[in-house]
């Protein structure tokens, strides 16, 4: 509907309410006239009959002259009354027609959030530095605030023009920032069917389907893959994503295949790399690594598997000529449950283990680890490996915020029903520090 119909339309409703609240006044004032004029006539005739009865010697002069009289102080008083009678429907009038009219707009009000809608409009103003702030790679300086108004402007925007797979894959990437898979795929999806050709949207799809854990998204993720690494075999970024996605969905072959190609470019203490050594070991038959692997196979599923891929094999190569390595920085995190807890915190979703910047506002995760609800206590490590983001991670931070959250949709946003509890610690660079979470608080 455009602006013009919508005027047209409020329009018409006014001006339905104005004749609705005058139309009984009109009518009872026509009404009114209609007697004036019949009193009159009545009257007249009256007066007719009087001077026939007078000619005809039925009354005398006096009697009729007294007659006259009291005719004309009863019609004088009829008018004197339908004047009275009308001047005071006036205020009623225009006091109906104001309440009309205020009921009309406070309901438009209501109904039309024009709050939102002024939201919305500032969202839009100030799309242009957001999306250059994320397009720049600052995207750790956005607020929870920011990433709403991003997501909200670029809706509005993607309305206008549908088309634009810039647009698409902006929104694909923030909601995949915010954890919401779905409508992160979708966005990704639309931007790969209007631009076929982009190789770094297809990427991006592969990544966000990783994200899942879903056989049928890692099944298209592995095939998508198969096809940019058709056309450029000797990336060691698309051949890392391929192994891991391969390892996840038990495809031996490909994991061993895909494995050779990056093994030698990986640092020797690589996380990824002893998770993929492990899954291998456990998909020929080497049941000693069965009980390494159980402690490892849920984190090759989580959303930081995914994302750290493509960033660690972009620095593969750089990383296995220096002479020696960064260790880890992070946290061993033991969450356990409260007594109300236990009792009353989901059963079934997703433990989700986050770090935030305990220094500033910036509320965008560090690092994110998330697990499948299991019997408490659950250790769970937080590294520099589960950043969401390459350049945002826990060796850049000195003082965090690490919460751990029982949610019932695994999205990292805040959802009636869920419980969490947090602690506050410093980063130790390098070294991976012990914590203690205890899950106590319903949000």
């Amino acid at each position: 509907m455009s602006w013009s119909e919508f005027y047209i339309i409020v329009s018409g409703l006014i001006t339905l309410v104005l004749l609705i609240v005058a139309f009984p006044w009109l009518r009872n004032k026509n009404h009114a006239k209609q007697d004036s004029l019949s009193n009159t006539q009545i009257v007249k005739q009256r007066l007719a009959e009087l001077d026939r009865e007078v000619q005809e010697g039925l009354i005398s002069e006096h009697d009729k002259r007294q007659a006259v009289d009291e005719l004309k102080l009863a019609l004088v008083d009829e008018s004197a009354f339908q004047s009275h009678k009308t001047g005071n429907a006036k205020l009623p009038l225009a006091i109906g027609a104001v309440l009309a009219i205020a009921c009309g707009v406070i309901v438009y009000a209501q109904v039309n959030q024009m709050g939102r809608v002024t939201q919305a409009s500032q969202a839009i103003e100030a799309l242009p530095e957001l999306s250059q702030q994320l397009a720049s790679g600052n995207a750790n300086n956005l607020t929870q605030q920011d990433i709403a108004s991003l997501a909200l402007a670029i809706r509005q925007r993607l309305r206008e023009e549908p088309e634009d797979d810039t647009g698409w894959m902006y929104f694909g990437r923030l909601m995949l920032s915010i954890g919401q898979e779905v409508q992160a795929i979708e966005a990704i999806d639309k931007a790969v069917s209007l631009a076929p050709s982009n190789s770094a949207n297809r990427i991006t799809l592969a990544q966000a389907l990783m994200t899942t854990g879903d056989v049928n998204n890692l099944e298209r993720a592995q095939s998508i893959l198969l096809g940019l690494l058709n056309d450029n075999p000797a990336n060691d970024n698309l051949a890392l994503m391929m192994a891991v996605v391969s390892a996840q969905l038990g495809d031996l072959e490909n994991t061993q295949r895909f494995y050779k190609q990056v093994e030698g470019k990986l640092p020797v203490d690589s996380d990824m790399a002893q998770r993929l050594v492990a899954r291998i070991k456990e998909l020929q038959g080497n049941t000693s690594e069965m009980a390494a692997l159980q402690n490892t196979a849920a984190e090759i599923t989580d959303t930081s598997t995914a994302q750290n891929a493509s960033s660690e094999a972009k620095n593969a190569s750089s990383e296995a000529q220096s002479d020696s390595s960064e260790a880890q920085t992070g946290f061993n995190i033991t969450v356990n449950l409260s007594d109300d807890a236990s009792i009353e915190a989901p059963k079934d979703g997703f433990l989700i283990v986050f770090a935030q910047d305990a220094n500033s506002d910036n509320k965008m995760p560090a690092a994110v680890v998330k697990l499948p609800i299991e019997d408490f206590p659950v250790s769970v490590t937080l590294t520099t490996e589960n950043a969401m983001m390459p350049q945002f991670t826990l060796a850049t931070l000195s003082d965090v915020v690490v919460t751990a959250r029982l949610s019932k949709d695994g999205n990292v946003a805040v959802s009636k029903g869920e419980w969490q509890g947090s602690v506050s610690a410093s980063v130790t660079a390098n070294e991976i520090s012990s914590l203690s979470v205890i899950i106590d608080k319903e949000l």
